[in-house]
């Protein structure tokens, strides 16, 4: 799962760029393009299924959701009874504003150490607003062997650096989908863990005997388009 992490000195950043407009074809995933490439040195395309308004409300979405972590700036999840409760009512307010794919959950804040400080005697969640900086240009993927769309919004964060007094620029993104009935989730997010669509379609390529019922049950688990 690509997520924000400080390791030592060595941040690991992962960053999708891109734009789509509504009448525009979405271009096929980095594995696919890789393995088209061999086929035949062409990219695939597909139409886009994301709508601007789906675009508008995926952008909603996605500042709720920071709204909604840094309301739990400075929260304590230490010992294990807080951080369940903290992790618990996190879930709770996340479903109820349909901010979060049913099946994408809240990663184990206490050893994510991107957004917790650490003391002698607790850990607190490092979650400040002016500390988040959500992109302005979307990407829509279209994955070929799994016949999904996912879409992309970049998202930047200022993080403590453990060796330095500067802080680290940590780049990522949000990923969305939408479900048969309409509806736009956060699948992936920072703090979020959610199904993998790209290693999914990279499965499905390579599993080409089992290539349709990899792609029935990622739509069937997920209820997307």
């Amino acid at each position: 799962m690509k997520k924000w992490m400080i390791i030592g000195t060595a941040v690991s950043l992962m960053f999708l760029f891109g734009c789509q407009n509504d009448q525009k074809e979405v271009q096929s995933t980095k594995v696919e393009e890789k393995t088209k490439a061999k086929e035949d040195n062409s990219k695939e395309k597909a139409k886009s299924v994301f709508t601007r308004k789906d675009r508008q409300i995926a952008k909603e979405k996605a500042e709720k959701f920071i709204v909604l972590l840094t309301e739990f700036h400075g929260r304590s999840i230490y010992p294990n009874d807080r951080y369940k409760a903290v992790y618990e009512e996190l879930t709770k307010k996340a479903r109820e504003q349909k901010l979060i794919h049913p099946d994408t959950q809240f990663i184990n804040l206490e050893y994510d150490t991107t957004f917790v400080e650490s003391t002698k005697e607790d850990s607190k969640l490092i979650l400040r607003r002016d500390r988040f900086q959500l992109g302005d240009e979307f990407q829509e993927i279209y994955y070929k062997y799994l016949d999904v769309h996912e879409l992309t919004l970049p998202i930047k964060y200022m993080a403590k650096s453990d060796t330095s007094s500067k802080d680290v620029e940590l780049k990522s993104f949000i990923r969305f989908v939408k479900t048969t009935d309409g509806e736009i989730y956060i699948l992936d997010a920072p703090m979020l863990i959610g199904m993998d669509l790209e290693k999914k379609d990279e499965d499905a390529y390579y599993d080409e005997y089992n290539r349709k019922e990899i792609e029935q049950e990622v739509k069937e688990e997920l209820n997307i388009q």
